[in-house]
C-alpha cells in the first residue's frame, strides 16, 4: 500500500537524498521543525521501509581498479499471470547485478552489473542472465566513465582514463 506523505516528511527525504549524512538536529533547523519530531519521522520512513538505507557515492575513477561495470538491455516476455516481475526477480537476484529497473522502449529491462573482469561480465550474461526462462535477447554496454550518478558530478577533465579491454 502506498503512502500519502506530509510536508515534513518529503522535506526530511529531499534533504536526506541530498546529503543522507544530515543530523536529525540539521534536518530540524534546515525544515524549521522540532528535533524530536524530525527524529520520530525519520525512524517511521525507515520502519515503514521508505528510507532503505543510506549510501556514499564513491567516484570509483580516483582510485585504482581492475574491475568493470556494465550495462546490460535485456528483453523479455512476461511470464504468464506474473508479469515482468517474475523474470526480474531471477535477475535482480544474481549478487553480479547492481540495479534492475522495468523501463519502457525497445527492451525491457535495465540491468548494471559488476564484474572483476570484461571476461566474467561476458560470461554471467552468456551462463547466467541469457539462460533465464522469459530472457529473449540480451545487448551488454561497457561503461567508460562516469560523469554524473544520483545527481552528482564527478570531475570532468579533459584527459580521458580508458580500461584496458582484455579478454
Amino acid at each position: 500500500m502506498l503512502k500519502t506523505l506530509a510536508t515534513e516528511e518529503l522535506g526530511i527525504l529531499n534533504a536526506l537524498a541530498e546529503n543522507g549524512l544530515k543530523t536529525d538536529a540539521e534536518l530540524a533547523a534546515l525544515l524549521r521543525l522540532d528535533v524530536a519530531k524530525v527524529s520520530a519521522i525519520r525512524s517511521e520512513l525507515e520502519s515503514a521501509g521508505i528510507i532503505l538505507k543510506y549510501r556514499a557515492i564513491i567516484n570509483w575513477e580516483k582510485i585504482e581498479s581492475t574491475g568493470v561495470n556494465a550495462v546490460i538491455q535485456v528483453k523479455v516476455t512476461p511470464a504468464q499471470g506474473q508479469g515482468y516481475d517474475e523474470v526480474a526477480r531471477k535477475v535482480a537476484a544474481f549478487p553480479e547485478v547492481r540495479t534492475c529497473l522495468l523501463v519502457s522502449g525497445s527492451f525491457d529491462l535495465l540491468v548494471e552489473v559488476d564484474g572483476p573482469s570484461l571476461r566474467d561480465v561476458a560470461f554471467f550474461v552468456a551462463d547466467k542472465l541469457a539462460t533465464i526462462e522469459g530472457v529473449n535477447h540480451t545487448s551488454t554496454n561497457f561503461l567508460l566513465k562516469r560523469y554524473k550518478q544520483s545527481g552528482d558530478m564527478f570531475s570532468v577533465s579533459g584527459k580521458t582514463h580508458r580500461l584496458p579491454m582484455v579478454i
